[in-house]
């Protein structure tokens, strides 16, 4: 069996007059949800060894987060930033095939509509910041497909606290 987390950022800072998007980082309550997060996935049983992430800078602070609590390997991928559902499954489909467990983090709204189309069922309306959702798979990397995964868990930051 295969895992796959799908992980919006963290809540991000407005940002600045002139600021580009792909620059703002991550709010307070967005480094309080990271610190809590990093925790939280440090215990879980499944968590991932390897971490795709979006260049933006809010993306890669939280997968730095999740990387830092698993021991994972993380990966910057600029096909990620604001990416659709099927950019997302092509970069989960280049997961080294030796990896068990992988995480994705990215950006609405094509992660919500990603953990809605990976597995069987709706999951949510919206994935909020630095939710994870989880899910299984007996596919290869190599030839996943929308509809493969078996949604387990949604986990939220305020959940934790």
């Amino acid at each position: 069996m295969r895992y796959i987390w799908i992980v919006r950022h963290g809540k991000s800072a407005e940002g600045d007059p002139g600021q580009r998007d792909h620059d703002r980082p991550l709010n307070p309550r967005g480094e309080r949800d990271g610190a809590n997060m990093q925790k939280w996935f440090g215990t879980q049983e499944r968590a991932p060894h390897w971490v795709w992430t979006s260049t933006a800078v809010r993306a890669s602070s939280t997968a730095r987060y999740v990387a830092d609590g698993t021991g994972a390997i993380m990966t910057e991928e600029p096909r990620l930033y604001l990416s659709s559902p099927d950019t997302v499954l092509d970069c989960l489909r280049s997961t080294p095939d030796d990896v068990a467990s992988v995480a994705v983090v990215a950006h609405n709204p094509g992660l919500t509509y990603m953990v809605n189309q990976l597995g069987d069922s709706h999951v949510t309306d919206n994935l909020v910041t630095f939710a994870a959702a989880l899910f299984a798979t007996e596919a290869e990397w190599s030839n996943l497909h929308f509809g493969q995964g078996q949604f387990i868990s949604l986990t939220e930051p305020r959940s934790l606290t």
